[in-house]
């Protein structure tokens, strides 16, 4: 889980669709985030492996990077997409649901124990580096206990936010 105690807050139905929709015309890679043995912490991964076979063959790739985001950078940085957007469940103020979405840059670094945090941060820098745009698609979740599956709050969002990228996807690019 990444810690972002200030960033722009809404709901999934109600956050900046159109500036996910357009940057997600352009060759992008999503990278799923998070422990799926933690509950809603595996909101990242869960949300790459749901649209992972539509994807294929798209402009759009698909990293299930788990808890070690870190590990997949070079191979990245090295890829074809101009843009990488983590998908994490994150810290931030509102609801479980609540959705954030912007520059991972724009993202404040907080005091935490999150083990997200730095890797974040510094695939971030490395990438930023390598020429690509980093963004930061995160949910507020609603349980990080030790647990397979998400809880019902956060299984709808990520369905949400799973049919937008599905929908961007078969898009033709602008």
């Amino acid at each position: 889980m990444t810690d972002k105690r200030k960033a722009p807050i809404t709901k999934a139905d109600s956050f900046n669709i159109p500036a996910l929709t357009a940057l997600l015309r352009e060759p992008t890679c999503l990278v799923g985030v998070g422990n799926p043995l933690r509950g809603d912490d595996g909101v990242g991964p869960w949300i790459v492996g749901a649209v992972r076979d539509a994807v294929s063959g798209t402009r759009l790739r698909v990293v299930d990077a788990q808890d070690v985001p870190e590990n997949f950078v070079p191979g990245i940085a090295q890829g074809d997409c101009r843009n990488v957007v983590f998908i994490d469940a994150v810290a931030a103020d509102g609801p479980p649901g609540t959705v954030v979405f912007g520059p991972l840059a724009e993202f404040p670094e907080a005091e935490s124990f999150s083990t997200h945090k730095l890797a974040l941060s510094l695939s971030r820098k490395f990438l930023e580096a390598a020429g690509k745009k980093v963004f930061l698609l995160g949910i507020v979740p609603a349980d990080l206990d030790f647990g397979e599956g998400l809880t019902a709050e956060i299984r709808r969002t990520a369905a949400a936010l799973r049919d937008v990228i599905l929908r961007a996807a078969a898009s033709p690019r602008d």
